[in-house]
């Protein structure tokens, strides 16, 4: 797993993991003191369209982590993880508001071209594995 960090904040990985608390190796915020990779943060980024978008899914997914984790109490301690994951959660919905969700990508007149369709004969269909799936990607304004 790579990890890296840059406390200049240069990159949109950096300010990531800055505003994760996930700043030193092998002492992150995921449960058992694990990091995100590099290639992990890079995704967020990605799929989100903006490093403030992909602080929020990864409080989203501390808190998913976090939940899991069950609470216990032994000699006068009480230990509440899920207390955890709704700090995390809450983290996450105040990013959301201030930054938004991603934009959702819808796929539009899918048409089938494979055999078993039932708008296609299989007479129709290509024997040469190129079906021609008819489709466009519409994204909403």
């Amino acid at each position: 797993m790579a990890f890296t960090y840059d406390d200049a904040l240069s990159t949109d990985r950096d300010r990531v993991r800055f505003h994760l608390g996930d700043v030193t190796m092998a002492s992150g915020p995921r449960p058992a003191d694990d990091n995100f990779s590099d290639a992990e943060i890079d995704g967020l980024v990605t799929i989100e369209g903006s490093w403030q978008r992909a602080v929020a899914g990864g409080l989203e997914r501390l808190a998913v982590e976090w939940l899991r984790y069950p609470s216990f109490k032994g000699d006068g301690l009480t230990l509440n993880r899920s207390d955890i994951a709704k700090g995390y959660q809450t983290q996450a919905e105040s990013w959301r508001k201030r930054f938004g969700a991603p934009t959702p990508t819808y796929v539009v007149g899918t048409i089938r071209k494979d055999g078993y369709s039932d708008d296609i004969s299989s007479t129709d269909v290509s024997v040469s594995g190129e079906y021609d799936a008819g489709f466009r990607y519409v994204v909403p304004k």
